[in-house]
């Protein structure tokens, strides 16, 4: 079985060029599919979130993440870890929301799941990530997930603070930047 890693796979921005892969992507998620064939162009178009493909060597789509902007809203400022101490030691008008890199989609083409390609665009949009948080500020990560999928998440340093995770369709999950620059 082929791993795959930076030397055979190469990742680009969606665009119309890739109309013939895209046709042809098959995860095992129908909604996701239906997301990369019929919105992520036009959440493109209204800068709601960017389409990162994951292509093998010869222009085969492995997977794709969507990633946006989004806000990490602390639902327990109490009992709420930022930067070793408890929010509630901050003062009183500290915020209970925080910038974040929303991780919307990411969905690996059900012949290629196991071979790395969602480690690969986790990892990218980790990068992408740690750089906006010297431009622009970015505490954490946030990634929609699905309950199937939360323990992959989790074996990759995401956390859930959602309760009652069994009624849900899609689950937030969180991982702070400070882990990624030594902090």
């Amino acid at each position: 079985m082929e791993f795959y890693n930076g030397s055979n796979s190469h990742i680009e921005v969606l665009n119309s060029k890739h109309s013939s892969v895209v046709v042809l992507f098959e995860s095992s998620k129908p909604e996701l599919n239906e997301f990369l064939r019929k919105d992520a162009f036009g959440y493109q178009n209204l800068n709601l979130g960017i389409t990162y493909l994951l292509l093998d060597d010869k222009n085969k789509l492995l997977a794709y993440v969507t990633l946006g902007m989004g806000s990490l809203r602390i639902p327990d400022m109490h009992e709420f870890d930022f930067h070793g101490k408890k929010l509630k030691e901050y003062p009183k008008d500290f915020p209970n929301q925080f910038p974040a890199l929303l991780i919307g989609k990411l969905a690996t083409n059900k012949d290629d799941e196991n071979k790395g390609c969602g480690g690969l665009l986790l990892d990218y949009a980790l990068k992408i990530a740690m750089e906006e948080k010297q431009k622009i500020g970015c505490a954490y990560v946030l990634a929609h997930v699905y309950p199937e999928s939360l323990d992959w998440y989790k074996k990759n340093g995401f956390q859930t603070y959602v309760k009652g995770i069994a009624s849900k369709e899609t689950i937030a999950e969180w991982q702070s930047t400070a882990r990624f620059a030594g902090g």
